[in-house]
């Protein structure tokens, strides 16, 4: 299978320099392997997502040339895409997290809790075999070996970060996941997700951060 990389932002501000590089890495890797180049707006914050963000979004990917294969054709939520993994905008997905979550419930891997849904996380050390960082060992931390159990679907019924962030990658068939190592953290949660699912995750590449050197005087 040819990869497909995405680039998945939140419509909560304006397209900052390291957005625009994660969906830089992501566009070369895809043109360069001949791959498909993904956009996905993660619009679940309903807070503090606006329709403002999303248009700075895709008119700052097309400024800087980064056409996608797959994604809105439109700004707004309901209209127009390309691609057959659709929709593209993650408020619209809830039938599809519904139907995942459930699947959890069923096979005693999530349980209720205090109105919301958590996760089994696994007790035991989890391996992430990363492109760039090499392979990671993520142990629990003290506060986690408490209780490692983590919420996928809030009290009010909205799926958090960590669940549509998987279940989206597991629906569009995403080989390689190119984002920031700010994300590291956060690995070894959706490779046990994968794994409850019953599937490989995708290749993990976690790219360096951009940071600012203070001059001297």
């Amino acid at each position: 299978m040819k990869p497909r990389v995405r680039f998945a932002p939140s419509p909560t501000g304006f397209l900052h320099i390291g957005g625009a590089r994660t969906a830089l890495f992501n566009w070369l890797y895809a043109r360069h392997t001949g791959g498909t180049f993904i956009l996905r707006i993660e619009d679940t914050d309903i807070a503090r997502n606006t329709q403002e963000a999303v248009n700075v979004i895709r008119n700052g990917l097309r400024w800087l040339g980064l056409d996608w294969d797959e994604g809105p054709t439109s700004g707004e939520a309901t209209g127009a895409s390309k691609g057959d993994y659709g929709p593209y905008f993650q408020s619209q997905r809830k039938a599809i997290y519904q139907s995942r979550v459930e699947s959890l419930l069923s096979g005693g891997l999530a349980y209720q809790h205090d109105g919301a849904i958590r996760f089994k996380m696994s007790r035991e050390p989890i391996l992430i075999p990363d492109l760039v960082a090499g392979e990671v060992r993520r142990e629990l931390t003290d506060r986690e070996q408490l209780d490692p159990d983590f919420v996928i679907v809030r009290s009010d019924g909205q799926p958090v970060f960590h669940l549509v962030n998987v279940v989206d990658d597991l629906e569009m068939q995403i080989t390689h996941v190119i984002r920031g190592e700010d994300h590291l953290s956060n690995t070894a949660k959706h490779i046990a997700l994968f794994r409850a699912f019953g599937t490989q995750p995708p290749q993990y590449a976690h790219i360096p951060l951009i940071l600012t050197r203070m001059a001297r005087k």
